[in-house]
């Protein structure tokens, strides 16, 4: 009865006296005895690439605020120090240290560590797409056609997309072709550059060597464009009356650069929350929904990186 079961013999008078004495003494269960009981931990833990990454705030915010609601603590490791028979690994493993695993580790868990972690009965929920496993993701694809639309609209006609490599990448790149498909437009090929500030500057290099020189550019990951703008003032482009830049991500840094850098906002609080639920549902073995998260959608914020064309290049 102190646990919320109903099964207890008690006579119902009983079981309201010791319940409003409980109220009154302000006790708490024991959740270490709870957990004993249930064979569960009251912990899981996430492995993201990069734990550092400013992109990652909102998700960490959202997991432990939806783990919390769970009565669970969250386990936090880096994607960058897991190797297969490594230590942190093989304590994450092991038998009573979590009730289940989040991982968003954008292709960096190698083949072995994968396996190591399937071959234990641990649920596992991936916060990206997957193929052999329970996922759930924001919209990336989504993400690339709104960025692009967005310079459609503002008459740019030489649009190229930039950064980036792996699944994630791509999406976001097929919705930048979907969105210059529907304007009657010529994709650019994708300038997969990789991830971070260099990768930015090493787009906009790349992109400004093409026969026809773009006027504006999709950056795949947005502190990548950090690394556009830096490059743009090397190269003595002015942003956005030259080129103009909108990112996938935002951060607060973003607004705070000159110009202050137009961002497509993804969802990653929400990631985090949805990704909990259907932790959960696994832990508790029901089967997860996972998919991509569609409501909300990736959101434009519109600064200064980005403006009009006045005169349109055919």
């Amino acid at each position: 009865m102190v646990n919320g079961t109903s099964h207890t013999r008690m006579k119902e008078s009983t079981r309201t006296r010791v319940l409003q004495a409980m109220q009154e003494l302000g006790y708490q269960p024991n959740r270490t005895a709870r957990s004993l009981r249930l064979n569960q931990t009251d912990m899981i833990a996430m492995i993201l690439n990069k734990i550092d990454n400013p992109v990652y705030g909102p998700l960490r915010h959202g997991v432990y605020e939806a783990a919390a609601e769970h009565g669970a603590t969250v386990l936090l490791g880096d994607a960058e120090t897991m190797r297969s028979g490594s230590q942190f690994l093989t304590r994450l493993l092991s038998q009573g240290t979590v009730d289940g695993i989040l991982i968003r580790g954008e292709g960096l868990l190698d083949d072995d560590v994968m396996a190591e972690l399937r071959s234990h009965p641990k649920p596992i929920l991936i916060l990206e797409h997957a193929l052999d496993h329970p996922w759930i993701d924001v919209d990336d694809r989504r993400a690339g056609e709104i960025a692009t639309r967005f310079l459609v609209n503002l008459s740019h006609r030489h649009i190229v997309f930039v950064g980036g490599s792996g699944y994630l990448s791509q999406q976001r790149y097929l919705g930048y072709q979907q969105a210059m498909d529907a304007a009657g437009l010529t994709p650019a090929p994708h300038l997969a550059t990789g991830f971070g500030e260099q990768a930015g500057a090493d787009g906009l290099r790349q992109a400004m060597q093409a026969a026809t020189a773009p006027t504006a550019i999709v950056v795949n990951n947005i502190m990548s464009a950090v690394g556009v703008l830096a490059a743009a003032r090397d190269l003595g482009i002015a942003i956005p009356d030259q080129l103009s830049v909108v990112g996938i991500h935002d951060v607060d840094l973003m607004q705070h650069l000159r110009p202050a850098v137009t961002a497509v906002r993804m969802p990653m609080y929400q990631l985090g929350r949805a990704g909990v639920e259907a932790l959960y549902d696994l832990i508790a073995g029901r089967p997860s929904a996972g998919g991509v998260i569609t409501d909300p959608e990736p959101e434009l914020v519109i600064r200064d990186s980005a403006t009009a064309l006045t005169r349109v290049r055919d």
